[in-house]
């Protein structure tokens, strides 16, 4: 398993520090792979909310500063842990301009787990930090949360907050069908179920349910219009197979026939329903509505 781990603390040799430390050791001896990036010996701007990510070039930052190191490992990681001291009762500033810059690629594409590394002088001022980490990383990403981990005090670099940190680390494994989303298509007495893929557009659509949709057969599909959200075109297939779920040029497609005759046709799928549950669907009545929800099963 890839894992990047982005310090916030200014200090080389301070509490976060040596909690990274620990948690890297940890990691490293159970044979995962892990990148340290020390974001405040980094020259990494704020957000400048100027959109050119989202509508001139996706998934691309319009400033060249550091961050183009981190956002190729970022789209490589399979899990990300957040560490920093407490200052004013929240994350480092440096660390707060670096997450807030994941703005650009949106959704970073192998992401599977995270986890949190919080140093403080005192006890009860992590509620700013972990909110952020329970609803930009876990809620937004969709993130399995592998914990989070604080330090008060005394506690900092004390030997059984290092123990921890280390056991924590070695007990990570890789990513499998566990961290795999499902969306959940219920169309009367019929349910299924379709893993979704890492796509940009499948990744926005998880933030976009539950929903209800109406529905056609065209003979090839069922097609309900969906407003299109957040894609990259680089990620749209041409032709289809039997069992794919679309969303593209505003529409929403179960396509449940006529693959050989589908290399005309540009589609996005962001999951893929087995050939049973296919079936299923191809036997719905001509019009039919269809509740979509997500089914995450780690939580």
């Amino acid at each position: 398993m890839n894992i990047i781990i982005l310090n916030g603390s200014p200090r080389p040799k301070g509490n976060t520090a040596v909690m990274v430390a620990a948690y890297r050791d940890g990691a490293e001896s159970a044979g995962h792979k892990v990148t340290v990036f020390d974001v405040c010996r980094m020259r990494i701007a704020g957000c400048l909310a100027c959109e050119y990510c989202h509508t001139k070039a996706p998934r691309t930052c319009v400033q060249k500063d550091d961050m183009q190191e981190i956002y190729p490992a970022l789209d490589e990681a399979d899990m990300i842990v957040l560490a920093s001291p407490i200052y004013y009762h929240g994350l480092s500033g440096q660390l707060a301009c670096t997450i807030h810059r994941i703005y650009a690629p949106g959704y970073p594409r192998r992401l599977k787990k995270a986890a949190l590394l919080l140093s403080s002088g005192s006890k009860g001022v992590y509620d700013g930090a972990i909110y952020t980490y329970m609803h930009s990383f876990l809620g937004w990403l969709h993130l399995e949360d592998m914990g989070i981990f604080t330090a008060a005090g005394d506690e900092n670099k004390s030997p059984e907050l290092l123990e921890r940190l280390r056991a924590a680390g070695a007990a990570l494994s890789d990513p499998d069908e566990h961290n795999v989303a499902r969306l959940v298509i219920r169309s009367g007495d019929v349910v299924v179920r379709a893993p979704l893929n890492q796509t940009q557009a499948a990744r926005d659509l998880m933030n976009r349910l539950p929903t209800t949709l109406e529905g056609s057969d065209s003979g090839l599909d069922y097609c309900c219009e969906f407003k299109e959200g957040a894609f990259d075109g680089a990620e749209k297939q041409q032709g289809w197979q039997n069992g794919d779920i679309s969303i593209a040029d505003g529409w929403f497609a179960i396509l449940h026939s006529g693959q050989e005759q589908s290399q005309g046709y540009r589609v996005m799928p962001v999951a893929h329903l087995s050939e049973v549950d296919t079936a299923l669907i191809r036997a719905l009545p001509e019009k039919a509505t269809f509740e979509l929800s997500l089914e995450e099963p780690w939580k």
